[in-house]
């Protein structure tokens, strides 16, 4: 008996609810077809597809209804699916945060950053190669990495090249002393022999004040710097032009980078660099852009830029490890801050606010960004305001609204 109660007594509820939804639906078309004998005036800024005659509210959303523009068209739907246009009122704004920032263009700077390491200066780079052949008695300069200066003495060689030049300066050394006519040229051409063998002014004096060729001749370095290789040993023989030493200095010093293909084209000579090495976080040196190498490296598709730099204090040392951040210059951009744009994965987003209060989901896209800059390429105009602070709620909703008018709409309403 029980359960014959409790069937005839849900069975009354469905009635009651069924009948129910025929009475709102069959006034819900009563409306409309009223609706429809007189031109729409008012339109739902959340659900542009909903006008009517008369303000009031919407009966999706419930939001009040605004004049349709006084061309007589009523603004049609955001085109960005899944999202639609909301209201947020001032309080509600104060209450999440909500902030705008205004698209304006602004000067664009794009930071570059890159690893490089750092080389001598291949410039300055100098090879001791005696002009003439010989053997090696003593060496001054003992050891790889050793700093000398210029016109150092670095090793001692006997070379009977060089003695037999010396007698013959010597000769006619005498013989000027004697003559003023022939044996001035003919002592002239002893000394450029001399010279051309790599014997200098201290040497040449030297030798005057003795008054015999010595069998000793000292080679010195050329210029000041450190032994970046050294072959000489004492005892060795050596032939005419062989490479004894290669010197170089640690100021300038360079720093070679790599830049990746898609940011090529933004490195000019010129550019700001800042570097920091490795093992000295705290210190930055700055520089600019030297030379851009003309070739790629076809594995990594990667090409090297070269940055010189001052080192007097000698602290940068070659094969050490550095950062570099590039300050490439790209001109008047129309850009918002990063924070006003929301990247899907698949678009970008950004949110623009109007004067009656309406965010409008805008479908934008983005060119070049920085930490703190976004410029946009298509989607927004300059003046627009757009949210920059409370985007994520802001996106949530409009999502969240978007679903609703969904199921209202497959629901079967039709304003």
């Amino acid at each position: 008996m029980k359960p014959r109660r409790l069937l005839a007594s849900a069975l009354g509820l469905t009635l009651l609810l069924l009948a129910a939804a025929l009475s709102g639906s069959g006034c819900h078309r009563h409306d409309a077809a009223a609706g429809d004998a007189e031109a729409p005036k008012y339109w739902c800024p959340m659900h542009p597809s909903y006008t009517s005659p008369r303000p009031g509210d919407c009966p999706i959303c419930h939001m009040k209804l605004v004049p349709i523009p006084a061309d007589g068209a009523a603004p049609t739907a955001t085109n960005v699916a899944g999202r639609t246009t909301i209201a947020v009122s001032a309080e509600r704004a104060q209450l999440i945060g909500l902030r705008t920032a205004t698209v304006f263009p602004r000067p664009f700077t794009r930071t570059l950053r890159a690893f490089g390491v750092v080389e001598h200066d291949e410039t300055r780079l100098t090879r001791v190669a005696p002009r003439f052949g010989g053997w090696i008695e003593r060496l001054e300069a003992a050891y790889t990495g050793q700093e000398v200066s210029a016109g150092q003495p670095l090793l001692s060689v006997y070379s009977p090249e060089v003695q037999a030049a010396e007698n013959e300066y010597l000769l006619a050394w005498r013989q000027a002393r004697q003559e003023t006519g022939a044996g001035q040229a003919l002592l002239e051409t002893a000394r450029r022999r001399l010279e051309l063998l790599g014997l200098t002014g201290p040497d040449l004096r030297a030798l005057e004040e003795r008054g015999t060729a010595s069998a000793e001749v000292w080679v010195r370095a050329p210029v000041s710097g450190h032994l970046v290789r050294k072959a000489a040993v004492a005892g060795r023989a050596f032939a005419a032009g062989e490479t004894l030493f290669e010197i170089a200095p640690l100021d300038p010093i360079w720093l070679r980078l790599t830049l990746a293909e898609d940011e090529w084209s933004l490195v000019r000579t010129g550019m700001t660099a800042r570097v920091t090495i490795t093992g000295m976080p705290d210190r930055v040196f700055e520089s600019a852009v030297d030379f851009l190498y003309p070739h790629f490296d076809p594995a990594t598709r990667r090409g090297a830029v070269r940055v010189r730099l001052a080192n007097s204090d000698h602290v940068l040392r070659p094969d050490m490890w550095a950062t570099v951040e590039l300050e490439a210059p790209l001109g008047e951009r129309l850009s918002v801050p990063a924070s006003a744009v929301l990247d899907t994965g698949t678009r970008h987003l950004a949110f623009v606010r109007h004067a009656d209060g309406h965010l409008e989901p805008r479908q934008v896209r983005i060119g070049a960004r920085t930490d703190e800059w976004w410029e946009v390429t298509e989607g927004l105009s300059a003046g627009e305001k757009v949210v920059s602070r409370a985007l994520f709620l802001v996106d949530a909703e409009s999502q969240l609204r978007a679903v609703v008018s969904g199921m209202d709409s497959r629901s079967g309403h039709e304003h």
